[in-house]
C-alpha cells in the first residue's frame, strides 16, 4: 500500500509539472476568474434563486444550494486543519510553482472544488437541465486550482467527490423531508369539463 501511495504521489507531481508547462498569460487570467470567490459559489446560487423566481416559489433551490456549498466550506475546512497537507510550492519548491499567491490553509482537500461540486450536484438533483452545465463549471474550478499550482490533482479529487456527497445528501434529503414541492415542477391537473 506504501508503494501504491508513494507512485500516486509521484504521478500527482507530474501532473502539477505538466499543468504548470501550459501556462500563458491569457489561460492564467481565464483561470484566476474561474477560480474567484464568485463563481464558485454565489454563481450557482443565482442560478437557483432565478429558478425559484421563474416558478413562482419560495427560494428553497437557492437556500439549498448555500447550505451545500456552506456544508462543502465547513467539511473542507475541517479536514484541511487534520490533515494539513501542505500546498504544491511548498511541499516541493524546487519543482513546483503557483502562478498566484498561495492561500495561507493547507491543502488537502480542495476547498474550491469541495464547495463547487457540492453546489453543482444540488443543482443536478433538483434541476436536472442543468446537470451539464453545473458540473462542467465545477469541473473547471477544480482544474483552475491544479493549473494555478495551488492544490496538486488528489487534493482536487478528493474534494469533487466530497463535494458531491455533500450536495446529493443535501437535495435528497430536501426530497425526503417534504421540500420537493418546493423545488420540482407542479404537476398538471386533469380538467374538469
Amino acid at each position: 500500500m506504501q508503494a501504491f501511495i508513494e507512485q500516486l504521489v509521484l504521478l500527482d507531481r507530474d501532473v502539477m509539472d505538466a499543468a504548470s508547462n501550459l501556462r500563458s498569460a491569457p489561460a492564467t487570467a481565464f483561470f484566476v476568474l474561474v477560480s474567484a470567490w464568485w463563481v464558485k459559489g454565489p454563481l450557482f446560487v443565482l442560478a437557483a434563486l432565478c429558478r425559484d423566481a421563474y416558478r413562482r416559489v419560495l427560494p428553497v433551490t437557492a437556500a439549498l444550494v448555500t447550505a451545500a456549498f456552506v456544508t462543502g466550506d465547513v467539511a473542507s475546512g475541517a479536514i484541511k486543519q487534520a490533515v494539513d497537507r501542505p500546498r504544491p510550492p511548498h511541499d516541493d519548491p524546487g519543482r513546483l510553482h503557483a502562478a498566484v499567491e498561495l492561500p495561507a490553509s493547507p491543502s488537502f482537500p480542495s476547498g474550491h472544488a469541495t464547495t463547487s461540486f457540492a453546489a453543482a450536484a444540488v443543482v443536478a438533483v433538483l434541476m436536472p437541465r442543468f446537470r451539464v452545465p453545473a458540473f462542467a463549471l465545477a469541473a473547471l474550478v477544480g482544474f483552475s486550482r491544479i493549473y494555478l499550482g495551488v492544490h496538486f490533482t488528489i487534493d482536487v479529487l478528493c474534494g469533487a467527490l466530497l463535494g458531491t456527497a455533500i450536495g446529493v445528501c443535501i437535495a435528497l434529503l430536501a426530497r425526503r423531508i417534504g421540500f420537493a414541492r418546493c423545488v420540482e415542477a407542479p404537476q398538471p391537473q386533469p380538467s374538469s369539463a
